[in-house]
């Protein structure tokens, strides 16, 4: 009998998060994935926690699962924030980068194939 190997996410670090170039593929993707804002908590939430693999660190070590309300609040605005333009860039930056982690990860796991181009 063969068993199956179970796929592995690995989280983006910080220094790949605030890497403009990355950050940038980032928030594009995320725009023209034309999921409304009060969306995206529950898509990202449903991608993550239904998730049959792993979700590693760099260091081989499992990653924590955060609530959505820890990160994001009860306020789904942000989203709004964070996906405004001004001549084709991104209107604010993001401070917290456990919500880009977040949304990072969301690509890898449903979109690795765009998820792949984000660090080039």
């Amino acid at each position: 009998m063969l068993s199956q190997s179970k796929r592995v996410v690995v989280v983006a670090s910080k220094a790949e998060l605030t890497n403009p170039h990355y950050s940038r593929r980032l928030w594009l993707a995320a725009r023209n994935m034309h999921i409304s804002r009060r969306k995206w908590p529950d898509v990202i939430a449903d991608a993550i926690y239904n998730f049959k693999g792993e979700i590693m660190i760099g260091n081989g070590m499992c990653w924590p699962l955060p609530y959505m309300e820890d990160v994001y609040g009860n306020d789904s605005r942000w989203f709004s924030y964070y996906l405004e333009a001004i001549d084709g860039e991104p209107r604010r930056t993001v401070r917290l980068i456990e919500r880009l982690r977040l949304i990072d990860i969301y690509f890898r796991i449903k979109y690795p194939h765009i998820a792949q181009h984000f660090g080039r």
